[in-house]
């Protein structure tokens, strides 16, 4: 015989602890558990009021008469609760154990999910169908009301959809769990660093030791440093270039080459730009005294002792008296020792051309005297021992007609 359970209007669920079907014995047997029992048996009732049952399995009353037949029988259920079948399976209806919880351990309860027509079916097996006298059902005594579950119906139901009732044993949903849960029951929050349906979303840029919203995403008090949000008010966009700081909201200085600042810090990575200090944020301009790269380099002399531009070292109103205007003021004029140096560079000329000219001078009487010099060698003195009277007048009366020798050969040739 099958025996079928059947509901047919609205939303129910089937919890099934125990079936027991029980039929009448035309000849009375001992079903008592023990031998002393069956000894005094039929005189003496097997059980008695507020005495444990002494019956054997399967079989009930004060004699022992009645038995349960669906005891371990063949059954089936047209779906069960949460899909664990270790916990509401359909053989859990014929287990003999009368117990109403639902959540009681072990589990000892059929139990089908949320269906229009939910149906749980026993196999009784029986030659005999005209004997059961009884059926008898066993249905749990924990119903909660819609929106919230477990044993004592004090876990609120958090489903994806509104309108969607979640199970109330297990609070799970049909439609998924809302935003910021997941679990089975949708009891358990999304680990930090995510949030949205089943977790999925990755947080973005909260400030350190900050968490997002698990539903939302959003980070409380703002975005991290070098964050802004975007059009969905996440902290998921870059600061402008130009920006830098807790919601973008400081300017960045003056970086060298217009480079752009880092975002989170304002540093400026290549350096600060000429007139300005190197600081983390190169904000300060260099101090009075000083310009350029750094600050490195020192003003030179400007009238009234006003600073230098400090970019580019220039004297706004010209340069201080004796210093020359070549944009730094750095190099000093010349004009007080103009007399001066023309008059010693005036004698050194002096003196050079004098000493050059002495120079020539000597150059010239010594060429002479050597020229004077090469001429004495082609003349003969003539000995002292060898002058005559007559000869010496005669040299000295010569005329200038009468041709006049003295080289040597014309001596030879006249004494010879």
């Amino acid at each position: 015989m099958v025996l079928c359970v059947l509901h047919g209007m609205g939303w129910f669920w089937i919890g099934l602890l125990v079936v027991c079907v029980s039929e009448a014995l035309i000849e009375a047997a001992c079903h008592c558990h023990t031998a002393a029992a069956c000894a005094v048996f039929p005189s003496t009732p097997c059980s008695q009021v507020g005495d444990p049952d002494r019956c054997q399995e399967g079989w009930f009353g004060s004699y022992c008469q009645k038995q349960n037949i669906a005891l371990r029988r063949s059954s089936s259920q047209s779906s069960t609760l949460g899909d664990r079948t270790d916990f509401f399976e359909a053989a859990l209806g014929v287990d003999g154990i009368a117990t109403t919880s639902v959540t009681s351990t072990p589990r000892t309860c059929a139990h089908t999910q949320q269906e229009t027509n939910p149906t749980w079916t026993v196999n009784l097996n029986t030659s005999v169908p005209e004997k059961i006298q009884h059926i008898r059902l066993y249905i749990r005594d924990i119903l909660c009301s819609d929106g919230w579950f477990s044993e004592d119906c004090d876990k609120q139901c958090r489903c994806l959809n509104s309108n969607d009732v979640c199970d109330k044993i297990t609070g799970r949903c049909s439609s998924g769990c809302f935003p910021g849960n997941h679990g089975t029951d949708c009891q358990t929050a999304c680990p930090d660093g995510s949030y949205g349906i089943n977790c999925a979303s990755p947080c973005g840029n909260c400030p350190s030791g900050v968490r997002c919203s698990k539903i939302n995403g959003t980070c409380p008090g703002g975005c991290a440093s070098g964050w802004m949000r975007d059009h969905t008010m996440l902290c998921q966009q870059r600061c402008p270039d130009g920006s830098y700081g807790i919601n973008c909201a400081s300017q960045c200085g003056n970086c060298l080459n217009n480079g752009i600042c880092e975002k989170t810090n304002g540093r400026c990575p290549g350096g600060c730009a000429a007139g300005w200090q190197s600081d983390t944020t190169c904000l300060q301009a260099c101090p009075d005294g000083s310009y350029g790269i750094n600050c490195s380099s020192e003003c030179g002399n400007c009238l009234d002792g006003v600073s230098c531009d400090k970019i580019s070292g220039t004297c706004p109103k010209g340069c201080a008296a004796g210093w020359i205007n070549d944009g730094t003021c750095l190099q000093q004029e010349c004009s007080n020792w103009g007399i001066p140096v023309a008059a010693v560079l005036g004698v050194l000329l002096i003196c050079a051309l004098t000493g050059a000219t002495l120079y020539i001078r000597r150059l010239l009487k010594e060429l002479e005297s050597m020229k004077t010099k090469v001429r004495d060698e082609h003349y003969v003195t003539l000995d002292e021992r060898t002058r005559t009277t007559v000869a010496e007048s005669t040299y000295e009366h010569i005329g200038n007609a009468t041709p006049y020798y003295n080289t040597v050969s014309h001596v030879q040739d006249e004494t010879g």
